[in-house]
């Protein structure tokens, strides 16, 4: 059976995770390998924020929207909320709250924020954007990573629109994951297929100039999705060209690229 292999980490519900779902009614069998570790970064200092939120909620400039665009800050900023008032919670999930992806969407969801705007339609930063700008909020609270690109705060302040970053989490690269990567794909050569899923830049350099390597010393030791432009960007100037790039970044989308690239 062909096999996919996802650089990210799994549900921590392997049953419920939707990629590997997707997979395996395609005929894939598929496995994980994350390449980044998260920490929260100060926790106490969210939660006052969170809290100063809903104090002044009527005074001075209220935030009109939430902006997180990753599963990581989702869960940082879910974590805070789990310590405080319920008054403060009710108000902080009843904000606008803009996202990417339908992944990070329903995830947001299920932490009770009701108004979630961009999500599946929203498929990178820069369309996410483009979507703030239309609404013309006045100022925008964002929660990040250490690590990542400027084009929604660039963007809003363009557009006369306050935009306040706040990091909430740490990455930093999983040590020794190039070599799990060549075990995983040189240990089951039997596979008539390999693939290999990219779901970011962030601690999967070393993975694609592996394969870049591979690709012009032995023709070859798996093909390679992309999750969206913004990785396909990085790949190509690694020089690894992606057999696929996924239309929209959601398991059905990849599935049905990976098919369409696959040899029939």
């Amino acid at each position: 059976m062909p096999k996919i292999l996802f650089l990210k980490n799994p549900n921590p519900d392997p049953a419920r995770d939707q990629y590997a779902i997707s997979a395996r009614s395609n005929g894939y069998d598929s496995c994980f390998l994350p390449v980044l570790s998260h920490t929260f970064v100060d926790q106490a200092g969210l939660r006052t924020c969170l809290s100063d939120l809903a104090a002044n909620a009527d005074k001075g400039q209220p935030v009109d929207a939430l902006i997180i665009t990753s599963q990581r800050a989702v869960e940082a900023v879910a974590s805070a909320l789990l310590e405080l008032a319920d008054s403060t919670q009710s108000y902080i999930r009843s904000l606008p709250l803009y996202t990417v992806g339908p992944a990070t969407a329903a995830l947001v969801q299920t932490h009770g924020f009701n108004k979630v705007l961009g999500g599946p339609d929203a498929g990178n930063g820069r369309i996410l954007a483009s979507q703030i700008v239309k609404a013309l909020p006045r100022r925008c609270l964002f929660f990040t990573g250490e690590t990542r690109r400027d084009v929604i705060p660039v963007t809003l302040r363009e557009h006369g629109i306050e935009c306040i970053e706040r990091v909430v989490y740490a990455s930093e690269g999983v040590e020794g994951v190039e070599k799990q990567f060549i075990e995983l794909i040189t240990n089951d050569r039997k596979e008539q297929v390999w693939w290999t899923v990219f779901f970011s830049p962030a601690g999967s350099e070393s993975i694609a100039r592996q394969i870049f390597l591979a690709n012009n010393n032995s023709g070859g030791m798996t093909k390679v999705a992309a999750i969206g432009p913004t990785t396909e960007e990085f790949l190509l100037k690694i020089g690894v060209t992606p057999d696929t790039v996924s239309r929209k970044p959601d398991p059905e989308s990849l599935l049905q690229g990976i098919n369409e690239a696959s040899p029939s």
